[in-house]
């Protein structure tokens, strides 16, 4: 390959003071924008006008959150994928360690840049009211009561655990565990952004923004990690690692995908559908220009680069402005009918429920059905990959696991998922199915076992580890085990039900769209960890015997039988506030309400584990039933000789010896 392939890596000479000079025409291209147009922002929303200072620092530290968290999980992603480990992936490699150090060096800037936004915002957000830089107790109250800064607080904090992890490890499995940690770190200020307030449709508009931002996170720093820290071109040297450049093509084109899609669907939402108008729909058609340029050249390129960060980089300055400019839906909304408080609330109205109603289609709950969707095509894919090989996968485990993701669409997206949302007997409802019964399903479908067959391993020639070495380590780490012991998988499942609604915890989450998916990410989760040593498919990191199974099973139906019965009898409306400013007409005793809630719990709880002992029998039948064959088998190779033995000694007892 000829270094003026088209498939070879640009020249990367001039690459990094590019990369710089772009961030450096952003900053002052926000700084003349913010400038320019002055205090009307603050003026659409009716609030007081902060000093010029304040209006250009704002959003001039939006864009360095954007960029230091960008080039932070780039760099992560980067050093799991584009520059992965070898040595049983413990290790990270040359590039990986690299990848690693620019990624801790970029979450260092990202959480001094992210506790400055907080402050800047809750200046902005009070006036710049002298009053509050005096107490800090008065900022926090601020922060709370703006909320957006209580995300950049925890952006923060998650960042600063990031750069500590990247800064004293070598491992590669503690990468891994630092990039969940800064997508949540990337989504927390965006989730508690002007989507959260856009009325009807901010649930949508709240999920898609998640995705876009960490999308956008990973294919920014993909292509900054290339342009500072840029692999070895072809034929420099003997490196193996060179050879994994490539693998950060795909995840930059999935990266770019994804961003580009949810953009326009937080931006439809936004905009009210209607035709960009204003500033903010000046800002948001650049961007996404922009942003398509970034994905025409990243599709031309063998590995994102520097024309491809540059480009990005410019977006993230109009995606810094956008957040900063009030939308249609901000300025042009208003509220005059009941039904609007159900929009402010929940993002959508209700109509009163029936059977056909829950039953059916009602509210799409973006975030889930996505995940029902992939993980579905994923699972499709293992399997038809296994078939084309000529292997044989049990269909009962496909459909268990198509099972477990249809019912996970359904109910999230039905009209008792819908529901959910603004009832407490039909949230309820929809928690026993997504950590009692989908979970259940889940495991039976042995997906670990799925992948750890279908995924490629560690190539010939001691290429780097391939995605089936990066399962096998992670599944073989401390925290599988430690989540998967006995006692902690118990205390975890049955001890949140106590944790959350007998706590400050559900009331408090009740009027954020992203509490309610964080609370079915914790059932999910919770419910799959606790199943899955019972009745689980795949090598379970703590494998118990069929007896242990069994008792772990029965020591958890006491405690979820009494959680049910405590709900019915509680004297107390749990998130009263918050139901009380629904005021569902349908729903005129709070108390009767989660009364019902409690006796779901109580009842629902039944079936999965009826279903969960019935697994559990055939699996110990059929395992007592190997271990029988394996014994004859035994046998007939040695002549019986350990049964042989035995009568021995029986003779010998008759003999009284």
């Amino acid at each position: 390959m000829s270094p003026t392939s088209p498939d070879a890596p640009a020249p990367t000479r001039a690459a990094a003071p590019a990369v710089a000079g772009a961030a450096l025409v952003a900053l002052v291209l926000v700084a003349v924008a913010a400038v320019l147009r002055g205090g009307a922002p603050y003026a659409a929303l009716e609030v007081t006008v902060p000093p010029v200072l304040v209006q250009v620092a704002t959003p001039l530290l939006r864009l360095t959150v954007l960029l230091a968290a960008g080039t932070c999980l780039g760099g992560l992603v980067g050093a799991l994928v584009a520059r992965p480990s070898r040595g049983g992936a413990r290790v990270l490699g040359a590039h990986g360690f690299r990848a690693a150090r620019v990624a801790g060096a970029a979450a260092v800037v990202w959480a001094v840049a992210a506790l400055a936004a907080a402050l800047s915002t809750v200046l902005a957000g009070t006036g710049a009211d002298v009053a509050v830089l005096r107490r800090p107790e008065a900022i926090l109250v601020s922060a709370g009561a703006l909320e957006e800064p209580v995300g950049f607080l925890v952006a923060a904090a998650l960042a600063t655990v990031v750069a500590a992890m990247c800064r004293i490890t070598l491992s590669w499995r503690t990468v891994a565990g630092a990039v969940p940690l800064a997508a949540l770190a990337v989504a927390a200020p965006v989730v508690a952004g002007q989507v959260a307030s856009a009325g009807a449709g901010h649930d949508i508009a709240t999920d898609a923004a998640a995705l876009a931002a960490v999308a956008g996170a990973v294919w920014l720093g993909l292509a900054v990690l290339e342009a500072v820290a840029p692999c070895p071109a072809p034929g420099r040297d003997r490196d193996p690692d060179r050879a994994t450049a490539p693998r950060a093509r795909p995840v930059a084109l999935a990266a770019a995908g994804v961003t580009i899609a949810a953009t326009v669907v937080v931006e439809a939402v936004l905009l009210r559908g209607v035709w960009p108008t204003g500033l903010h729909g000046a800002l948001a058609v650049v961007q996404l220009v922009l942003l398509l340029g970034a994905a025409g050249l990243t599709l031309r390129r063998r590995v994102p680069g520097p024309a491809v960060a540059s480009v990005l980089v410019l977006a993230a300055g109009a995606g810094a402005l956008l957040a900063t400019e009030p939308p249609p839906a901000l300025t042009t909304w208003i509220p005059t009918t009941a039904a609007t408080v159900q929009e402010i609330l929940l993002g959508y109205t209700l109509d009163p429920p029936t059977v056909l109603a829950l039953l059916g289609p009602g509210r799409l709950n973006l975030g889930w059905a996505l995940v029902a969707l992939v993980v579905a095509g994923a699972y499709l894919a293992g399997v038809a990959h296994l078939r084309r090989r000529g292997d044989a996968w049990p269909a009962g485990r496909t459909a268990a696991w198509i099972g477990a993701c249809a019912l996970l669409a359904w109910a999230t997206s039905s009209g008792l998922g819908a529901h959910a949302m603004a009832t407490f007997s039909a949230h309820m409802g929809v928690h026993m199915l997504l950590s009692m019964l989908v979970p259940v399903l889940l495991v039976l479908g042995g997906p670990v076992t799925l992948a750890l067959r279908a995924l490629p391993a560690r190539g010939g020639g001691g290429g780097p580890d391939g995605p089936r070495d990066w399962l096998v380590s992670l599944i073989d780490a401390p925290l599988p085990r430690l989540l998967t012991h006995p006692v902690v998988a118990l205390v975890l499942f049955v001890g949140s039900f106590y944790a959350l609604y007998f706590s400050p915890l559900y009331a408090t989450a009740l009027p954020y769209h992203w509490a309610h998916q964080a609370m079915f990410v914790h059932f999910l989760l919770t419910g799959y960890l606790f199943y899955w040593p019972i009745i689980g498919v795949d090598r379970c990191p703590r494998p118990l015997p069929h007896v242990g199974r069994l008792a772990l099973l029965l020591a958890s139906m006491p405690f979820h039988a009494f959680f049910g019965v405590a709900l019915m009898s509680a004297g107390f409306v749990i998130g009263e506030q918050f139901f009380r400013q629904l005021s569902l007409p349908w729903v005129p005793d709070l108390l009767a309400d989660q009364s019902l809630g409690g006796g779901l719990a109580w009842a629902a709880g039944e079936v999965p584990v009826l279903v969960v002992i019935a697994a559990l029998l055939v699996q110990w039948s059929r395992a007592d039933q190997r271990d029988a064959a394996r014994r004859d088998r035994h046998a007939d190779r040695d002549g019986d000789a350990e049964l042989a033995a035995w009568n021995a000694i029986l003779a010998d007892l008759s003999r009284g010896r």
